[in-house]
C-alpha cells in the first residue's frame, strides 16, 4: 500500500489551487479569521473584519493586496499580516514598490503602468452587521447561520462582494460547485478584479481537471489588471497547474517588478521552479520570501514538500504543522501531514487531519479516499465503504479507490459485516482486478498489486480448503451420527423381541 501511497503524496503535492478556500473575515469550521488567512484584503474603512490592519487613513477605498500606487506609505494596512494557506492572496501587501527607475532583483520597475483598478467600497451600516453576524456564526461552525447572515448583508446592500464571495464558500465547502460558481461570479461582478472571487473560480476549474479553462478564465483578469498583484499570482498559479512553468516564471517576475516583496508571487516562482526540476533555486527564492514573511502558511507549505522530496520527513512534519497552525483551513497542509502520518502508523492524528480537510474541501475525491484509507486503517469498515463509495461517485474512473478497498477487504476479513473470509478476499481479488484494469499501459511493472494477488490466491486456497475440510468433517460427523441413531434403533428393537 506504501508504494500506491507515495505516488498519490506526489500528485497531491504539486496542487495549487486545488482545495477549498477560506471565508473572508473568519475561517468556516475552524474559527480563524480571513484576516489571519490572507493580508492585504483586510480592510475597507467602514467594513470589519474581525481585526488586524490599520487602515484608517484609508476610509472608503479598498486595495487589493500588493496593488497600491508608488507614494503610498509604508505602514498601510496592506503590511505585516499572516499568509494565506494554499492561495494566492498572501503577501507582504504593499508599501514595497521600487521607486523611480532603481532596478529591482526581478527587472525594470513598472509600478506606476496599466490601468488603474476599481474602487472598492465599504458595505453600508446595514450590511456591516449582518456581515459581522456571518462571521461569527462561520467561526462557530453555524453554517446555516452564516448563511442567513451573509445572505442578510446582500440584500441590505447589492454591492457587498464580500458576502456574496463568503456564500460562495459555504457553498463550495458544501460541496456545491455549481451554486459556489454562482456566487464567485456574483462577487466578481461587482467588483471587477476580486481575486478572491478569481481564485473561487480558477479552483473549481482546477478541482474538475480543467486547467486550460481555468486559465482561459484567469487570463484576460490578469491582463486587464495588471496593477492587482494577486490576480497576477493567481495567473501564475494556474500557469504552472497547466504546466506552463516557464510563462508562470514571467508572470510571477512582472509582479514582481512593481513590488520585488510580493510574497505570493514569489511562491509561484518557487512551484514553477521545482515543476522544472530546478531544486536549488527554488530553495533559494523560498528562502528569500521566508525573510520577507515568516508568517505566510503557504511558504511553510512549500518548504516542507521540499524537505519531504529530499527524504527529510520530520522537518517536513513540523514545517506542514507550522502551515497549519499559520491557517487552519489550509487544506493542502492537512493532506500532506495526514497522508505523513498514515504512512508512520499515525492513524488517529491522520485521521483528524482527513477529517478536517473533508469539511474544508467535501468534494475532493482526493479528500475522501484518504479519509476512508485512514477510517479503513482505524477499522472503522463501515465508514471507510462510505468513503469509498463517494470517491466512485465522484470519479467513475478512480483506480487508487479499487485499490483501496482491496485492501480493506483484505484486511477485514471476516470482521466485515456480512461476509466470510472467503467472501472477503474474492471481493479484494475482484477489486485488484479492476484496479489493474483502469490503470490499464501506466500500471508500473513493480506494482504491490501483483504481490496482493498472488497473496490473496494463497488465503483464497487455505480458506477454501478449510472449507473443504469443514465441509468433509460435517459429513463424516453427520455420517456417524446417523449410523449410531441406526445402530440404536436396531438395538432397541432387538431388546423388545427378547
Amino acid at each position: 500500500m506504501r508504494a500506491l501511497r507515495g505516488r498519490f503524496i506526489r500528485g497531491l503535492l504539486f496542487s495549487g489551487l486545488m482545495f477549498g478556500l477560506g471565508l473572508y473575515g473568519a475561517g468556516c469550521d475552524e474559527g480563524t479569521s480571513d484576516d489571519d488567512a490572507t493580508p492585504g484584503d483586510s480592510t475597507t474603512g467602514g467594513e470589519d473584519t474581525g481585526g488586524g490592519g490599520t487602515g484608517g487613513d484609508r476610509a472608503e477605498l479598498e486595495a487589493p493586496p500588493g496593488s497600491v500606487d508608488p507614494d503610498e506609505l509604508p505602514d498601510s494596512d496592506l503590511e505585516n499580516q499572516p499568509g494565506n494557506g494554499g492561495g494566492t492572496g498572501a503577501g507582504t501587501g504593499g508599501g514595497t514598490s521600487p521607486e523611480g527607475d532603481q532596478e529591482s532583483p526581478w527587472g525594470r520597475p513598472e509600478a506606476d503602468t496599466g490601468r488603474p483598478l476599481p474602487p472598492r467600497r465599504p458595505m453600508n451600516g446595514s450590511a456591516q452587521a449582518a456581515y459581522r453576524r456571518g462571521l461569527q456564526a462561520a467561526a462557530s461552525g453555524d453554517s446555516a447561520q452564516a448563511q442567513q447572515a451573509f445572505q442578510e448583508a446582500l440584500r441590505a446592500d447589492g454591492n457587498a462582494y464580500k458576502a456574496a464571495y463568503n456564500l460562495g464558500v459555504l457553498a463550495d465547502r458544501a460541496g456545491q460547485d455549481a451554486r459556489a460558481l454562482q456566487l464567485y461570479q456574483q462577487a466578481l461582478r461587482i467588483q471587477a478584479d476580486y481575486e478572491r472571487a478569481i481564485e473561487g473560480i480558477a479552483r473549481i476549474h482546477l478541482r474538475r481537471g480543467n486547467a486550460n479553462e481555468a486559465l482561459s478564465f484567469v487570463r484576460p483578469l490578469a491582463e486587464q489588471w495588471i496593477r492587482n498583484l494577486a490576480v497576477q499570482a493567481i495567473y501564475g498559479d494556474v500557469l504552472v497547474q497547466a504546466n506552463r512553468p516557464e510563462e508562470a516564471i514571467e508572470a510571477a517576475r512582472r509582479a514582481l517588478r512593481r513590488d520585488e516583496r510580493f510574497v505570493p508571487a514569489m511562491a509561484v516562482l518557487v512551484k514553477a521552479n521545482l515543476r522544472l526540476g530546478r531544486t536549488e533555486l527554488a530553495e533559494s527564492i523560498l528562502n528569500q520570501a521566508l525573510q520577507t514573511s515568516d508568517s505566510d502558511a503557504e511558504l511553510h507549505y512549500l518548504r516542507g514538500r521540499m524537505h519531504q522530496e529530499a527524504g527529510q520527513l520530520q522537518p517536513a512534519l513540523a514545517s506542514y504543522r507550522r502551515a497549519i497552525e499559520l491557517e487552519p483551513s489550509y487544506t493542502e497542509a492537512r493532506m500532506a501531514l495526514g497522508l505523513q502520518q498514515l504512512a508512520a502508523g499515525n492513524y488517529q492524528e491522520a485521521l483528524q487531519q482527513f477529517q478536517t480537510a473533508s469539511r474544508l474541501a467535501p468534494g475532493v475525491a482526493a479528500v475522501r479516499l484518504a479519509l476512508g484509507d485512514a477510517l479503513r486503517a482505524t477499522k472503522q469498515w463501515q465508514q471507510a465503504q462510505a468513503e469509498f463509495d463517494r470517491v466512485q461517485e465522484m470519479e467513475p474512473r478512480n483506480a487508487e479507490v479499487h485499490f483501496n478497498l482491496a485492501m480493506m477487504y483484505r484486511e477485514a476479513g471476516e470482521q466485515y459485516p456480512g461476509m466470510n473470509n472467503l467472501q472477503a478476499y474474492q471481493r479484494a481479488v475482484s477489486e485488484l482486478n479492476r484496479y489493474r484494469e483502469l490503470m490499464g499501459p501506466s500500471l508500473p511493472r513493480d506494482d504491490p498489486s501483483s504481490t496482493y494477488l498472488e497473496e490473496l490466491g494463497r488465503l483464497i486456497e487455505r480458506e477454501q480448503r478449510a472449507i473443504e475440510r469443514d465441509r468433509a468433517r460435517a459429513e463424516r460427523e453427520a455420517a456417524r451420527a446417523a449410523r449410531q441413531a441406526q445402530e440404536a434403533q436396531e438395538g432397541g428393537g432387538e431388546g423388545g423381541g427378547e
